[in-house]
């Protein structure tokens, strides 16, 4: 059974804008291995010493007023991982972090983020 962690948060913005700052997040945060399915992307973590890599999936969607619910989850790549020193929770935050700076940036100057 792998270990898995997930969150949500809203954000400004269409869901369909957010999709290229969504995945530059997750390249900042050195992902690779990209699978797209329409506004869920899924991408795969790096492998360091305390983890055999995370594959976190990301999904957009339309929350109304203007606004997109970002649904956030990031799981252990391997089953039989039973303890994940937290690297999950850290790929939460860390996710979110990326995501709104890059966001903040598209606001402020469009040509920047490019």
């Amino acid at each position: 059974m792998a270990i898995s962690r997930e969150t949500n948060f809203t954000v400004d913005g269409a869901p369909d804008d957010l999709l290229e700052p969504m995945v530059r997040a997750l390249s900042d945060m050195r992902c690779h291995r990209f699978n797209r399915d329409g506004l869920v992307v899924t991408a795969r973590t790096m492998i360091n010493w305390r983890s055999v890599g995370e594959i976190m999936t990301v999904a957009l969607s339309d929350a109304g007023n203007g606004q997109t619910r970002v649904d956030v989850a990031s799981r252990s790549a391997l089953r039989t991982v039973i303890l994940d020193w937290g690297a999950n929770n850290s790929n939460l935050r860390r996710f979110e972090a990326a995501f709104r700076k890059r966001i903040a940036a598209l606001t402020k100057d469009p040509v920047a983020t490019r």
